[in-house]
């Protein structure tokens, strides 16, 4: 049985790696770029991220960055159940089996999260690789890379390297990196997997005046301590070496990003480093830094855009120390870090015994988010104050995320910090940041100064000068640590104490425990005794409340020797009676004061668990056995705002411990049943467990079993069958409106049911299933008349309609097996195994051969099993082994087997359903009869590109709700045939918010491009899709962003690259191409990290967006366009701005055609982006041309449409005199009389046959 931490919190959120400073600032204009080229456009709003296991989620998002789908794929082709869960704004998708390692700390949970990943460039879009950091047993790192990756970083320092993972092999490279294949004692073996994190940031701020007199360090100044013979190394953004203030500074400079040089093109490096050493020459001095005789080592760690990686860090890091400094300054940290651990932590305890690293405490402004690496026991922490030496609102407070370290160490100023401004000259020369960022180099300096004056001293005793000789203060030790930085007193005070002291941990229940004494050494550097009268004070629980018994001196009065130390103890009382809020950290100062004003400050702090027990989760499965992985439970603790997430049955088979809070939680878990006892086999069934009152006294064992879980179905009124299923559930919190938190699970076809267990009274719950049904598949029966149990080979062509042929058992299904039987008309039975091939290998031999179709089985296997097969061929599926065997009795009993079967292929089902159940405060499973009239219907029409035969797309459709991302409404992807025409149905969507999505492939391949109706809310009635109807262009986003926003006076873009003439959006393709540019009163604007900017006075606006895409027999019309807005846009003009957007009815068939000698009239209307209905435009021209043209600029030979207005609709006739086998483009320019207007050409609008 193991015990397990939460690692998912609401409350404090993940760590996202962020320079420490507090504000952004406006972008730097530019030179007038060229047209910015690409396929970018897209990823304003999709994007797809390869994950480090090879399987690829397809994310959509709003324009804020939130997650609106995650749509997994896995990467062996077959589907399995992947759980998405929703913590507060953060999204995670976990392929089967990675979540028993992220609990089992082997897995760092961040490689995971969507968003997160997205955010950092890690999607595939703009990274062929996944960043992470490996760390080995032994503390050694391989000498050779391991296949598919590539060694970034050697990290001495915590026995592990920097990888880049080639995505396109990721999942072989998993197969040999996963901490699960490796020993923990072996020489080379994995123990552990990191996310290469990401650091960003920038300030800005007004002039102020000097903080570096407000330090103490006038004091060491006068005494001819300058920092001179010190190093000093700035890890950040660089530095402008050329800057008046830094000349002559800076000794050594490296680079830890690919590709720059050391220049700071950000100002946050250079800031930070002239706080440091800056000589203040643009100033006459008075700007000048803490240390300006010390040398600065420059390395640069955060790129030009803010960005670097862990592993650059711990690089940086180890170089410091290697070129000999003795201070390193790290304004950098994880705001948000859940847990104090990290490679760059373990850099920090690793190398603090030959330099002191001076980090940013972070701006997180909150309780228990001191971030990593300033969490760090051996790290001097730094908090910020203002010019009173009163906390800075940003700074975060302590304790240290995992709630343990009394951090921050020491404060120094970190509100409106003068410094050097990188590039800055003259009266340009400085600037004012705000920051614990700004704090930290103040002390970084104050430790030159010390180091001079104490050369040799080591960095523990450097730090234990500087935070027992700290300014006075009554602030919480968790605010501002031992206080305010002092250097005059550090570099004249004779006696010092030690940094931070830990005086214990005790495990709740406390009471009964007796009193605790740690001393604490007091260090005299004097030929002189030294008598102190020591007392404790600012003694406070976790929530900043003063504590009264916890803590006094064992001692009230001690001497220290002469050149010696003494031992003052602190007595602790742990059993003393404590309000709620005051377990957790609880800290104060001991205080040493004597003769000529002496006065030793050493924060100290206890960590006493909050009252806590055992709790244990059985789970059962439909079976009775003991729940296994991918299992799970979910915590709800509404009371602390959190919500955790754990694996069921992991390490234990049905069994998982943790350590939680007394009180009462909500506990939800999903419990996986293979087909056969044992956990044998496919996952038969997904059941939903709920407890809604879980009351933690004491530990306690909760029991849960899967078969007093009832099952959910639709009785629909078409014959019908599920292909695949979603459930799970949302929990919020009373009265505020918000999510805690939500998980759905998707549930592939191979899943024959879900079930959940009625539960009367679940308040804040809301509970979701869903599943897709299709016209029943083929069903199989032996000639005996036993039913066959199986299952489709996905992607592969299925049995359709109705049959009967012999069985052949030909063995392995080699080619050479395939060959030796005589299969014409009959249907091949396979024992797929070793040295047998695949599905993708049996179908050209099964096509040559002339067989009907082919059945495999895995010999001497339980259970089914699902496989992938090629697209289009022979018809496939698996049966079981004991189905095998049995056509193989049959055909011995008698001398040949026959198999008959009965169905509709899914590709060619003329309805779907899309169903949900929905129950808001309660869980009501059961059987839910559906009827056509009841449901929104949708008349969906498939148009084809080929000019014969059909093509095969893929279908999903998303379910979501409030607060939480769209998931597979049912876990598989379906094909369909086009050009298709069928109804799909769909559950409307009622008072509790339910939307859905559609989203169409044109096939399974790598950026392929999706194309999206949704989310929307589903009405009863019916209603019209055209999918893939030509002409293409541009068309509203269907998720309801707008197409271009304006915020202030930066203009912002999520233009689809295409859009269908039925208004569906569409990323672009692997081979599509675009363009895009904006002008302002015709000038050209540069585009910076994806804004435009615009003046503040009303102008004249231009934007141009051109995409094509290569011709090819599934693409033959709507191959490009170009659209030309023209738009009025000033200050007053915020939010969406007025774009009109063509909608073109052409009467066209669903092969994108017209009938040669046929006239055309071709409806034109408008929509006005941001605004509902249709408008009709004031003006409309039309134009026309033929040919075979691929791109807009090579079509030339353009006619006038005739065009007429009536009953207030425009139309225009295109005339038929274009000759069979040629394409007719089109080109159309509208105005709306409010100065908004539109030019859009699109080739080859549609085909005459």
């Amino acid at each position: 049985m193991r015990r397990t931490r939460p690692w998912r919190s609401t409350a404090a959120g993940l760590a996202t790696v962020a320079l420490l400073a507090a504000a952004v600032p406006a972008a730097h204009a530019g030179t007038a770029p060229a047209p910015s080229t690409g396929t970018g456009a897209a990823a304003a709003r999709t994007a797809t991220v390869t994950l480090i296991t090879g399987d690829v989620v397809d994310a959509r998002m709003a324009p804020d960055g939130r997650i609106l789908s995650a749509t997994p794929r896995p990467v062996d082709g077959t589907d399995h159940p992947a759980a998405v869960w929703q913590d507060g704004t953060r999204t995670y998708v976990f392929p089967q089996g990675v979540e028993k390692l992220v609990d089992a700390g082997l897995l760092d949970a961040q490689l995971f999260d969507i968003g997160g990943l997205v955010a950092d460039g890690y999607d595939d879009a703009h990274s062929a690789t996944m960043p992470v950091i490996v760390e080995y047993a032994g503390g050694r790192a391989p000498r050779t890379a391991r296949p598919g990756t590539r060694t970034t970083a050697t990290l001495d320092s915590i026995g592990g390297a920097g990888l880049a993972v080639a995505k396109e092999t990721a999942a072989d490279a998993w197969q040999d990196l996963a901490p699960a294949k490796a020993s923990a004692r072996s020489a080379g073996g994995v123990t552990k997997i990191w996310l290469d994190a990401k650091v960003r940031g920038s300030a800005t701020g007004d002039l102020s005046t000097p903080t570096v007199p407000l330090t103490g360090a006038g004091a060491a100044h006068k005494a001819g301590l300058d920092g001179s013979g010190v190093k000093v190394a700035v890890l950040d953004t660089g530095a402008d070496a050329d800057h008046p203030d830094l000349a002559g500074r800076i000794t050594q400079t490296k680079v830890f990003v690919n590709g720059q040089d050391a220049q700071d093109r950000t100002g946050h490096g250079t800031h930070t480093a002239s706080t440091i050493a800056g000589t203040g020459a643009a100033s006459g001095g008075r700007y000048a830094g803490m240390a300006p005789g010390a040398g600065l080592l420059v390395g640069k760690v955060l790129g030009d855009d803010g960005s670097g990686t862990l592993s650059g860090i711990v690089s940086g890091m180890e170089w410091a120390v290697a070129e000999g400094a003795k201070v390193v300054s790290m304004s950098l940290g994880a705001d948000g870090a859940t847990s104090c651990a990290g490679p760059d932590v373990e850099a920090v305890q690793r190398l603090s015994d030959q330099a002191l690293f001076v980090i940013a405490a972070g701006n997180a402004s909150l309780h228990g988010t001191v971030s990593t690496p300033g969490c760090a026991p051996s790290a001097l922490t730094v908090g910020a104050v203002d010019r009173h030496n009163e906390t800075a609102p940003f700074s975060s407070r302590g304790p240290s995320a995992d709630g343990i370290n009394a951090k921050p160490d020491l404060a120094s100023q970190g509100v409106d910090v003068v410094a050097a401004r990188a590039g800055g000259r003259g009266a340009q020369a400085y600037q004012s940041m705000s920051g614990t960022s700004m704090a930290t180099p103040h002390v970084a300096g104050g430790a030159a100064l010390l180091l001079q004056q104490h050369p040799g001293l080591a960095p523990a005793r450097l730090k234990a000068l500087l935070t027992s000789s700290a300014r006075d203060t009554d602030a919480p030790v968790l605010d501002q640590g031992a206080g305010p930085m002092d250097v005059a007193r550090a570099i004249s005070q004779p006696v010092s104490g030690e940094p931070n002291a830990l005086i214990g941990d005790f495990a709740y229940p406390q009471a009964g425990l007796e009193p605790v004494e740690k001393a604490v050494t007091l260090t005299n550097a004097t030929d002189k005794d030294v008598t102190l009268t020591l007392a404790v004070r600012d003694v406070r629980g976790d929530d900043g409340s003063r504590v009264r018994g916890f803590a006094a001196p064992a001692r009230t009065r001690i001497t220290v020797p002469a050149h010696g130390t003494a031992d003052a103890p602190v007595r602790i009382d742990p059993s003393v009676k404590l309000d709620a809020g005051d377990y957790g950290t609880l800290t104060g100062r001991l205080v040493g004061t004597g003769a000529h004003g002496v006065r030793v400050t050493v924060p100290f702090g206890a960590h006493l668990e909050v009252p806590s027990a055992d709790l244990t989760v059985k789970g059962l499965d439909r079976h009775g056995d003991p729940a296994a992985s991918p299992s799970a439970f979910q915590l709800f603790d509404d009371h602390r705002d959190t919500a955790m997430r754990y694996t069921l049955g992991y390490p234990d088979a049905g069994s998982t411990t943790i350590r939680v809070p007394l009180g009462t939680y909500s506990l939800s878990a999903l419990i996986m049943t293979r087909d056969e006892p044992g956990n044998v086999g496919s996952v038969a069934s997904v059941s939903q467990l709920y407890r809604p009152e879980v009351t933690v006294s004491g530990d306690i064992t909760v029991s849960l079993d899967a078969r007093a879980a009832e099952r959910i179905a639709w009785d629909t009124e078409r014959a019908s069958r599920p292909n695949g299923f979603a459930i799970g559930l949302t929990y919020g919190l009373d009265g505020t409106g918000r999510l805690l938190a939500g998980y759905a699970t998707s549930v592939p076809s191979y899943a024959k049911a879900v079930y959940a267990e009625p539960v009367r009274h679940a308040e804040k719950v809301t509970f979701l299933a869903s599943a897709r049904q299709t016209a029943p598949l083929a069903r199989f029966t032996s000639g005996g008349g036993r039913v066959l149990d199986s299952l489709p080979v996905q992607k592969a062509t299925e049995f359709d309609g109705k049959g009967t042929a012999e069985v052949v058992a030909i063995g392995k299904g080699t080619d050479a097996d395939f060959a030796a039987h005589d299969l014409t008309g009959k249907v091949a039975l396979v024992d797929a195994g070793p040295g047998g091939g695949n599905a993708y290998t049996w179908d050209p031999a099964a096509a040559k051969a002339g067989a009907t179709g082919v059945l495999a089985a895995v010999p001497d296997s339980e259970g089914r099993f699902q496989i992938t097969g090629p697209e289009g061929g022979v018809p496939q599926a698996t049966i079981t082994w004991g189905d095998a065997l049995t056509l193989k009795a049959e055909a011995a009993r008698s001398g040949s087997a026959k198999v008959s079967w009965s169905g509709t292929a899914t590709a060619r089902s003329p309805y779907v359903y899309n169903l949900a159940q929905l129950s808001k405060d309660a869980i009501r499973p059961g059987t839910q009869r559906v009827r056509d009239s009841g449901l929104a219907a949708t008349d969906a029409r498939y148009h084809a590109q080929q000019a014969t035969g059909d093509a095969t797309y893929w279908s999903d459709v998303q379910v979501g709700l409030p607060g939480m991302p769209a998931v597979w409404a049912g876990g598989t992807t379906l094909p369909l045939r086009a050009p298709q025409q069928r109804t799909e149905f769909f559950t409307p969507s009622g008072s509790e918010g339910l939307t859905w999505t559609t989203l169409m492939r044109r096939d399974l391949g790598p950026n392929s491009g999706t194309a999206y109706d949704g989310p929307r809310e589903a009405r009863k009635g019916t209603s019209t899709a055209y999918w893939y109807k030509s002409p293409y262009g541009p068309v509203r986003n269907t998720y309801s962003a707008a197409l271009m926003t304006r915020d202030s006076n930066r203009l912002s873009f999520t233009v689809a690259p295409f859009g269908d003439a039925g208004g569906h959006d569409s990323t672009a393709a692997r081979n599509d191409y675009g363009t895009r540019q904006l002008l302002v009163n015709g000038e050209p604007q540069p585009l910076v990290s994806g804004i435009f900017e615009l003046p503040r006075a009303t102008a004249d606006v231009t934007y141009r967006q051109t995409w094509r895409r290569p011709a090819s027999a599934a693409d033959r019309t709507g191959l490009a366009y170009s659209t030309e807005w023209d738009f009025r846009s000033g200050a007053a003009d915020q939010g969406a701005q007025r774009l009109l957007v063509p909608v073109l009815d052409l009467p066209s068939d669903l092969r994108n055609s017209r009938p040669a000698g046929e006239t055309t009239t071709v409806g034109v209307g408008a929509v006005v982006d941001g605004a509902d209905g249709p408008v009709a435009p004031a003006d409309v021209e039309v134009q026309y041309a033929y040919g075979d043209q691929a791109t807009t600029d090579a079509v030339t030979d353009w006619h006038a449409a005739d065009v007429r207005r009536s009953h207030g609709e425009w139309r225009a006739t295109v005339p038929g005199d274009a000759p069979a086998g040629t394409f007719v483009h089109l080109r159309v320019t509208l105005t709306d009389g409010h100065g908004a207007r539109v030019d859009q050409t699109m080739v080859r609008a549609y085909e005459v046959r």
